[in-house]
Formats: structure tokens, sequence, C-alpha cells
């Protein structure tokens, strides 16, 4: 079973999973909390992944979204989009236990 993300972007072609949701919600209420983005360790962490290729790959898929962008190799580098955001508050407004896992 592997821990990568479906490839399909969502239910409407373009739209996020729900799963991709929750990561954007998560990465969204980390960085409120803590004051910086999560490293991809701690989204594996999180998320029970095995490798961080897996969140990798979620940065990726959010990027082709435009709900997030990142600076390469730079750590901890994060950020949610104007739409990111609304689509990750939306989510949180819904799914409050988002943080807790």
């Amino acid at each position: 079973m592997s821990c990568r993300p479906h490839p399909e972007n969502g239910p409407s072609g373009g739209a996020p999973t729900q799963r991709q949701q929750e990561v954007l919600a998560y990465v969204h209420a980390y960085k409120e909390a803590h004051e910086r983005a999560p490293t991809a360790r701690e989204l594996c962490e999180r998320f029970s992944w095995a490798s961080t290729n897996a969140a990798a790959d979620y940065f990726g898929r959010l990027e082709q979204l435009r709900l997030l962008t990142r600076e390469a190799k730079v750590a901890r580098s994060l950020r949610l989009t104007p739409s990111g955001k609304a689509v990750a508050q939306a989510y949180l407004s819904a799914h409050p236990e988002v943080l807790h896992g």
C-alpha cells in the first residue's frame, strides 16, 4: 500500500481532495500555533506517512492547485496562498480536530 496521494486532483478535476484539504488545514493551523510552517517530517508524523516523499508529493499537488507556495531547498518555507487560506479555514471550521489527529 502506497502512502503517496492519489493522482487525481479532486472530484471536480481542479478542486483539492479531502485529504489535500486536511493537509492544507493542518499546515495553516500549525503556522498559526507555532509561527512557522511544519517540516515534511512533522507532517509524516502527524499523518503516519512512512516517507517524506509523501509530504513532498502533497506539497507538489497543492502547489499545482495554487493553494500553497514554497521555496526550493528552504526548510519551513510553506506559504498558503489567499485561496489556500480560504480552503484551509473552511476545512478547519468543519473539522476542528485536524490539529489533534
